[in-house]
């Protein structure tokens, strides 16, 4: 069992998924009380309990603390599953190639913003753009200090 539907009791797949029985799906507002009738929140046991419960007529009535507790379990799972994923490899040479043609500011704006969101994706883009900063200031310091000491 990996979830009861906080409405009818019915065993589900996923807390925000919809209920086979009753056919309820969790709306947005919803969504924190569902997931605190998960497997990510209860064992199988205590799944087991809240379903005969609600079967036997007793409305989860969670406290706002709980949810609270369960919204923030929601934003973070969000944020590493979802978000914080590596760059695709022409993605970096796309940002290669730009930082490359135009100037390495523009990777350094990539990594500006993504390092909050995807902090693994901001660093592969960082690895790639540094190099090619470090070769742009010794070119920009050789062409200035050729002009300058001639």
């Amino acid at each position: 069992m990996n979830c009861v539907c906080h409405r009818c009791g019915g065993q589900k797949a996923g807390a925000f998924l919809p209920c086979p029985g009753c056919e309820h799906t969790p709306r947005p507002m919803d969504r924190a009380a569902a997931w605190l009738f998960s497997n990510n929140h209860l064992s199988q046991e205590e799944l087991r309990e809240a379903a005969r419960r609600i079967r036997a007529g007793e409305q989860p009535d969670p406290s706002e603390k709980l949810l609270n507790m369960a919204r923030d379990e929601i934003r973070k799972r969000a944020l590493t599953q979802t978000t914080d994923q590596a760059m695709a490899a022409s993605s970096l040479v796309g940002i290669s190639a730009l930082s490359l043609l135009l100037t390495p500011l523009a990777g350094f704006a990539f990594w500006w913003g993504y390092r909050s969101e995807r902090p693994a994706a901001a660093a592969q883009i960082l690895r790639v753009t540094w190099p090619i900063a470090i070769g742009f200031m010794i070119l920009w310091g050789g062409v200035i200090s050729t002009r300058l000491f001639g």
